[in-house]
């Protein structure tokens, strides 16, 4: 991944029109924006869709950045507008948590000992069910801290609101995860052999 002010200087030399700038600009943001767009809609396919249709709007758009705001973040709301055109333009009415399902099939590691590849199964399984239950906003706040590693403050600036409304989104997602989990399987934090 490039770094910020790798990012920047790329965002401004494709500003200018320089194509191999959007180029390496577009190759390194892409799988972000695949990751977010996945975050949104559930389902990867729809998320290559939407990554393809923010690729786009991105390289229309370039000289339209001004630079105050980290190029990251400027996608990530290109990202999340599309995204959320995306899933009403399908009508999608399936959980997320169906999609999710098929994804915890086909992520899961392989573990040696039988038994612990069957509790990895379930409990990632069971996590991707729970996170796609959380209301988007808590969702996306908990993917980008807890999943990404972003700080707190960075994910409130990218999801454009206030830092202490998206320490809350984060605490409330954390807790109904913790409160599902230990409700949906009592086997969790002591599985018994």
């Amino acid at each position: 991944m490039l770094s910020d002010q790798e990012t920047l200087e790329l965002a401004r030399r494709a500003g200018k029109g320089e194509r191999e700038a959007l180029g390496r600009l577009a190759g390194a943001l892409r799988p972000l924006i695949c990751r977010w767009a996945l975050v949104i809609t559930g389902d990867p396919d729809d998320a290559e869709d939407v990554a393809q249709v923010v690729l786009m709007k991105m390289a229309g758009s370039m000289e339209d950045f001004d630079g105050r705001s980290k190029v990251t973040s400027w996608v990530y709301r290109i990202t999340r507008n599309a995204s959320l055109d995306h899933v009403r333009r399908r009508g999608q009415d399936r959980r997320l948590a169906d999609r999710l399902g098929r994804l915890a099939e086909a992520a899961t590691p392989r573990l040696e000992d039988p038994l612990d590849d069957i509790e990895m199964k379930r409990t990632v399984g069971l996590i991707r069910t729970l996170l796609g239950e959380l209301p988007l906003r808590q969702r996306e706040v908990f993917d980008l801290v807890d999943l990404q590693g972003l700080k707190p403050r960075e994910a409130a600036e990218m999801l454009e609101m206030n830092p202490n409304t998206a320490r809350v989104h984060l605490l409330r997602a954390r807790r109904t995860m913790r409160r599902e989990m230990l409700a949906r399987d009592h086997g969790y934090g002591g599985v018994e052999r």
